[in-house]
């Protein structure tokens, strides 16, 4: 099984939400394995307060679409590449808001990011591998020169136990300070309904 994600969209869909929903362990057999993954032409949809991690190619992707928005997500542990941006488009195709990737293998970013239009700011990213963060091969000055990620942080989130998938964070966090909302997955997977 290829070309595959956790949640997986296309087309126009104005007005989804894909909120609150723990994504992990999505490995293809040949490409693919991605958690959020934007696929042909899918437009209008808002992914916020998601945590994905241990995916193959990446906790994000969009292959193309339009106006889609990213916001307040967590993206661990991707083996690939973090984050994945397939085709250029003169269109905005998404933003992406206040978000944490966190990595220690892999690249952040994989696919087209010179061309194209997409807003990125006020993330943090932080390689626990002790490697250099890159985008698209540039150190964040370089990056922040081309529009993006003028906000953003390259920071340590401090999260409890990331390796054992606690993604809650230790009291001096960047990331709250930037404001980012912890994530409540409470009330996430399966439950026992009385009487059954």
């Amino acid at each position: 099984l290829s070309d595959m994600g956790g949640i997986y969209t296309l087309g126009i869909s104005i007005g989804t939400k894909i909120r609150y929903n723990l994504i992990h362990d999505v490995y293809s057999h040949g490409y693919g394995g991605w958690g959020l993954y934007t696929d042909e032409g899918s437009t209008g949809i808002l992914l916020e307060n998601n945590i994905v991690y241990r995916t193959k190619t990446g906790g994000f992707h969009q292959h193309y679409g339009k106006d889609n928005t990213v916001r307040n997500n967590v993206f661990a542990f991707a083996e690939i590449h973090q984050l994945q941006r397939t085709r250029a488009e003169d269109h905005s195709s998404f933003d992406f808001i206040g978000n944490i990737v966190y990595y220690d293998t892999g690249t952040l970013l994989g696919g087209n990011w010179r061309e194209g239009s997409f807003e990125m700011d006020r993330n943090i990213y932080w390689n626990a591998g002790r490697g250099r963060v890159l985008f698209d091969g540039m150190i964040l000055s370089s990056w922040k020169r081309l529009g993006h990620d003028r906000e953003s942080l390259i920071a340590d989130p401090e999260f409890i136990d990331p390796v054992n998938g606690n993604f809650g964070f230790r009291r001096d966090s960047p990331a709250l300070k930037m404001g980012f909302r912890p994530i409540d997955l409470s009330t996430v997977g399966p439950r026992v309904r009385p009487g059954y």
